[in-house]
């Protein structure tokens, strides 16, 4: 029986000296508070069930718990609760040796039951970010030794399930039959390096306290904050030593190198315009999506409404930064009104002296949602759309109310986004076909559908990459979405903590400087 291994335990000086550090500078303080700002706040209860579905939310849910693997900064896997790891191709099977020195914050055990328990339990109560369905059985062969068996191949498991899944606690979660609104204490107890010492939904803000018996060595900051602050105040309050990490706007990027150490993101968050293509009669038409796609001028919204820090966004969703998987030979849609009032023109409306365009007396007009965030880029398409006939009502909500409207199906046109385009494709199957606010739920091109069920399967990277290729061009030719651009988004840090973007993003690709490894200490 032939076993592709594909990672046996790293080296353990690399381990012990590099991987699990965090990069303190020469006069940081052990045992100092982080304090890191959020411009949003509130990204949910940090449980598993609990947090909300976005990076954010799974970052601080991610110093609580802790996953089988984990990613280095340079994208490398790495242990974590498993020591190591080989693949099965035979039997289609990933086998875990799993540490025998962990222990939950309550004191127990870690063991293999807890494994078990977890990949068992999201069958019954589906986690957001993985699909049961290619989990067939986990067979636990000793307390540290767990087998699991997928149904068929699925090339990203080890990115998208070992290093994204948290491992749950049997002894706490196996009477929860409504994990959802289970919001209690014991719902935090984790393995993870940090434990929760205070959240307010109100306020937007969290604090974390060290878990000074973490497997890996105590972490290097006693207590991380998260607090809530507005982009334009960030930088005062660095400078200040009020906050010791955040968000930044990008204009000020120059002005502040002197003072602070910068990070910039790596393009693969994408904002889009999404298409309402399920229950409005119009934008089911693929020749209407077309013609919005040829009536917007994307240079326009980055030099505008991005003041210059973005990349025209590819009509194929993949950006040109994930050379991997990015083709560059998709459909284009260069700004040409003409074409755009051809292809509407053809479809039989005819333009009326209000400068809007009507068939059988139904007006070409659609509702546009955006948030405040996106109202500028909102106020810029309203205006190309106006120009090529198209009628568009603006209005704005906040971010959680625009996700939920989008879910509902309750909109015509939005504007949203989402990361995740930088790490393994399968993230093109959650945001094509996934039952969830960031996926447009395209269903109506079965050969597209084919191939994202295939490009999973498919064990070869060339196939592979083959498969990712001719995906790209079928959804640049069907446009459920258009990705209007990819932002350029800053980070500043002073020297108390040290920040940095993992190679390919945390988990299933989370574009944020925030991979918990920089806060452990080196041992």
């Amino acid at each position: 029986m032939k076993i592709f291994k594909i990672f046996i335990f790293l080296i353990l000086s690399f381990l012990i000296l590099f991987v699990f550090s965090c990069q303190k500078a020469e006069n940081d303080v052990p045992g100092s508070k982080i304090i890191i700002a959020d411009t949003t706040g509130d990204w949910g209860f940090p449980s598993p069930y609990g947090m909300y579905s976005r990076g954010p939310g799974y970052i601080r849910m991610s110093l609580i718990f802790d996953t089988l693997v984990w990613k280095d900064i340079g994208g490398t896997f790495i242990p974590a609760l498993a020591k190591k790891w080989e693949y099965n191709n035979i039997d289609k099977s990933y086998t875990f040796s799993l540490r025998e020195d962990v222990f939950w914050h309550d004191g127990n055990e870690f063991n293999a039951d807890d494994v078990v328990f977890t990949f068992n339990y999201i069958k019954d109560n589906p986690w957001v970010w993985v699909d049961p369905e290619i989990i067939k059985e986990v067979e636990k062969i000793n307390d540290f030794s767990i087998k699991v068996y997928l149904t068929e191949k699925y090339a990203p498991f080890v990115s998208n399930i070992a290093a994204t899944l948290p491992i749950m606690p049997e002894h706490v979660w196996k009477n929860i039959a409504e994990p959802k609104q289970f919001k209690t204490e014991d719902a935090l107890i984790g393995t993870g390096p940090y434990k929760l010492l205070d959240y307010s939904q109100g306020e937007g803000t969290y604090l974390f306290e060290a878990n000074k018996n973490y497997y890996l060595g105590e972490p290097c900051y006693s207590q991380i904050a998260f607090t809530k602050n507005s982009q334009e105040s960030i930088p005062s309050l660095l400078k200040a030593n009020n906050l010791d990490t955040g968000p930044i706007p990008a204009d000020t990027v120059e002005s502040l190198k002197k003072d602070l150490n910068i990070k910039e993101e790596p393009p693969v968050w994408a904002a889009k315009l999404i298409f309402n293509h399920n229950s409005n009669d119009l934008l089911e038409i693929n020749e209407i999506r077309k013609a919005i796609a040829y009536g917007i001028n994307k240079e326009e919204i980055v030099n505008i409404s991005q003041r210059g820090f973005a990349t025209e966004g590819n009509p194929g969703l993949i950006p040109p930064t994930n050379k991997n998987w990015y083709n560059p030979g998709v459909k284009q849609y260069d700004f040409d009104i003409n074409k755009a009032q051809e292809i509407i023109e053809n479809l039989g409306f005819q333009l009326n002296q209000d400068g809007y365009y009507s068939k059988h007396k139904e007006e070409l007009s659609f509702d546009l949602a955006v948030t405040q965030d996106f109202k500028r880029d909102g106020e810029i398409l309203k205006s190309n759309l106006e120009n090529i006939g198209i009628k568009i009502n603006l209005y704005s909500y906040d971010p959680k109310t625009l996700d939920s409207k989008i879910a509902e199906w309750d909109f015509d046109l939005a504007i949203s986004g989402h990361g995740g385009l930088g790490g393994d494709p399968e993230m093109l199957n959650k945001v094509i076909m996934g039952d969830n606010f960031i996926s447009v739920r395209y269903f109506k091109n079965s050969e597209l559908i084919d191939l994202l069920k295939k490009q999973v399967k498919e064990m070869d990277e060339q196939k592979r990459k083959e498969l990712v290729f001719k995906i790209q061009e079928i959804y640049s030719e069907e446009l459920p979405s258009i990705t209007l651009y990819y932002p350029k988004w800053y980070w500043a840090h002073n020297d108390n903590i040290d920040i940095d973007f993992t190679n390919g993003g945390i988990a299933i690709g989370i574009p944020l400087p925030l991979n918990k490894i920089l806060f452990l200490d080196r041992k």
